[in-house]
């Protein structure tokens, strides 16, 4: 056996220290707490493992969200030989965390494991989901429609803006539930000029910009801008279908 190519316990907990994003720790059989390391702890207020290892873990975990009862949960699970990953967040901070059992040959002794902080990725995908929700009140309160149709025919609609009822007298559950409902309300002097170009978009992922007349549920003309534009993944394949329908009379 090559020396020197094995870490020791003391160089384990040395990089465990300066990693600034984690923290490990082990519990024996009685959920016990029998180590723990990592430069993460102070984001949980734990200032020193020597703290807290020797307690049981239900008492060093009480004070997250729910009790502990998620960690404990885990934990018990993993003395019954099962691996269990799970996402724990309070307020300023968040963990994946990844929890084994501890084995010593056949026999579980105990479980431990990793946690890493995710409280970056947590806040960036709250910032997405708060900056979505103020996009879409926006769009829904401008005197325009916007839409989003699945690529392929016939003609489906999965997302339509309340303003279509306005523009259309239409309800917007027609809309999705109804193959082909647009073509249905278009113009018969329009529709296969306009059903072409849309069929076009849809085969070929081509934009589409063009005017034509629809049927308002009342009766009477309406004159539409509609522009549609394939949505595309990192490689350029599309996925799906974007557009706006504007009243241009």
């Amino acid at each position: 056996m090559l020396r020197g190519r094995r870490p020791s316990q003391h160089q384990l907990a040395l990089l465990m220290d300066q990693l600034p994003s984690s923290f490990v720790w082990t519990a024996d059989g009685d959920l016990r707490l029998t180590s723990l390391a990592g430069a993460a702890l102070p984001m949980l207020g734990v200032t020193s493992a020597d703290d807290v290892v020797g307690r049981e873990l239900a008492s060093v975990v009480a004070d997250t969200t729910d009790g502990g009862a998620v960690i404990v949960d885990a934990h018990r699970r993993a003395l019954a030989g099962e691996s269990v990953m799970f996402t724990e967040g309070g307020q300023r901070w968040a963990f994946d965390v990844h929890v084994e059992p501890l084995r010593d040959g056949d026999e579980i002794v105990g479980a431990g494991g990793i946690a890493v902080d995710v409280s970056k990725r947590r806040l960036a995908e709250q910032a997405l989901v708060e900056s979505e929700a103020r996009f879409r009140t926006l769009v829904e309160r401008l005197p325009i429609c916007t839409y989003v149709n699945p690529l392929g025919l016939p003609i489906r609609t999965s997302y339509i803006s309340p303003y279509i009822e306005k523009l259309l007298g239409y309800p917007v559950a027609r809309w999705l539930d109804e193959d082909d409902f647009w073509v249905t309300g278009l113009h018969p002097d329009d529709r296969d000029r306009v059903v072409a170009g849309a069929r076009r978009t849809h085969e070929a992922g081509e934009p589409f910009r063009g005017t034509y007349r629809m049927i308002h549920a009342d009766g009477h003309v309406v004159t539409l801008l509609d522009e549609t534009i394939p949505v595309s993944d990192e490689h350029g394949k599309p996925l799906f279908l974007q557009g706006f329908l504007l009243d241009i009379d």
